[in-house]
């Protein structure tokens, strides 16, 4: 089969840039490749619970940037008539209405994996794991975000008995499974939105025990409140290219008196081009020393949400604790968790334990016949830090000598080697009308769209 556009994965990022692109180049000439049943939810948008809120107000949501109060006036005339522009939203009903898009659309939705993808002349040939395949003049890759990074070590039997859960969104049921006593206390590795929402999960669910949320730092994500925009970032791109001048800039800018939240804020539009400038050693130093602090400041909870996790602290139902998980195994109540933390190491039981760590984002150790082939076979390169996948400014994959492939992109998360900002709808969306611009440009002119 022959098709001018395929998309591989039909989450958020795949089906925006389709809806993009049914609007420039028409419905009948892209083609999405999902293995959900419906497009456009994604793990973000396809939660059940009424008590995950998106952590961006309805105004800032629509998934066109020329049409900022589109979500909002789809909120008010569905069931949210009461919906404002401050209004942080069910992440179902977003998941809802990009599903809705999509199904507008008329795009083609086809369920099923991707397993490789191999070039040709007409562009790639996309195999899927069902043994079709599709010619595409244009390839676009839409994966979103992979399953965390596993804790070092894990105990027979623990996963088999639902102990220990490997991944929060995986098919183990829903939270929490039919064995876990109420009371039982949990464990949450991770302290940031994940963990939240695993925590927001349990207690609709009428879990009253314990929970005890674990990182590296013991940072929880702060809050979202109002505050008086910036007219300008409080980093200026002159400012010198290095990790600690970042830093002292912006703590300068705190000691004067700017709000942190206009502070974070204020760099959102210029936050790339920042990154962009500084060198390897410098991203590293940036990783390692900083972007936990960074990211629970960028990353802010719904001001309803914020205060139910205040209340959980106040009340002693939820615990943060500062280390590193070493193991999880069998255990008398479910598992046993050994943690070292400063002071040395200390073993803990719990009814279940949850990994929400966040997304691996080392593509070359995620599991994924696609990717692992992308890199065999030289068609695609890491990104910075190792972090998913080299790309030029279009988003076009680079090959294993650092050359753009003419028809394979990336969108979304898959980004985040060359992006600093690339996992949050308004960047998205962005990022969507500008690559379908890109790809209808070419539309009508190239030989392998006419041949398609």
């Amino acid at each position: 089969m022959n098709q001018p556009v395929v998309i591989v994965g039909g989450g958020a990022s795949g089906a925006l840039l389709a809806v993009h692109l049914s609007r420039l180049i028409g419905s009948s000439q892209v083609t999405v490749i999902e293995p959900r049943p419906v497009a456009g939810v994604g793990i973000a948008y396809s939660t059940t619970c009424p008590c995950h809120l998106l952590n961006v107000p309805a105004r800032n949501m629509s998934a066109f940037p020329e049409l900022p109060a589109h979500f909002l006036e789809w909120l008010k005339q569905g069931e949210h008539a009461e919906a404002t522009p401050e209004t942080f939203a069910p992440r179902m009903a977003y998941g809802r209405y990009l599903s809705e898009l999509f199904g507008v659309s008329g795009v083609r939705h086809i369920r099923g994996t991707v397993t490789a993808i191999r070039p040709d002349p007409s562009g790639a040939v996309v195999e899927l794991a069902s043994g079709e395949k599709l010619r595409a003049a244009q390839t676009v890759l839409a994966l979103g975000h992979f399953p965390p990074v596993d804790v070092p070590e894990v105990g027979a039997g623990v996963v088999e008995a639902g102990a220990y859960r490997r991944d929060p969104w995986g098919g183990a049921g829903p939270l929490p499974a039919p064995d876990l006593r109420p009371d039982l206390a949990v464990a949450l590795i991770g302290t940031g939105l994940t963990s939240i929402d695993m925590l927001l999960s349990l207690r609709g669910s009428g879990h009253r025990g314990e929970i005890t949320m674990i990182s590296r730092h013991g940072l929880l994500s702060r809050g979202h409140a109002p505050f008086e925009p910036l007219s300008a970032p409080v980093l200026p791109l002159t400012t010198q290219p290095e990790t600690l001048a970042y830093f002292k800039t912006f703590r300068k800018a705190l000691r004067e008196g700017c709000d942190w939240r206009a502070a974070t804020d204020s760099l959102r539009s210029v936050s790339c081009a920042l990154w962009e400038k500084l060198s390897f050693r410098e991203k590293y130093l940036f990783r390692r020393h900083l972007f936990h602090y960074w990211s629970v400041s960028r990353h802010r909870m719904a001001p309803g949400i914020a205060a139910t996790i205040r209340m959980e602290l106040a009340d002693g139902r939820l615990k943060v604790r500062r280390g590193y998980v070493q193991s999880v195994m069998r255990g008398r109540d479910g598992a046993v968790l050994t943690l070292r933390t400063g002071g040395g190491t200390a073993c803990a039981d719990f009814g279940r334990v949850i990994n929400c760590t966040g997304p691996d984002t080392q593509y070359r150790r995620v599991v994924s016949p696609l990717l692992s082939g992308l890199f065999d076979n030289g068609l695609a390169r890491e990104g910075d830090l190792g972090v998913a996948l080299a790309l030029d400014s279009d988003g076009r994959v680079m090959d294993a000598s650092g050359v753009p492939h003419p028809s394979l992109y990336a969108i979304g998360p898959m980004r985040a080697g060359a992006l600093f900002e690339t996992t949050a709808i308004p960047e998205i969306r962005q990022q969507a009308s500008d690559l379908a611009a890109l790809v209808a440009a070419d539309y009508g002119s190239d030989r392998r769209f006419l041949s398609a």
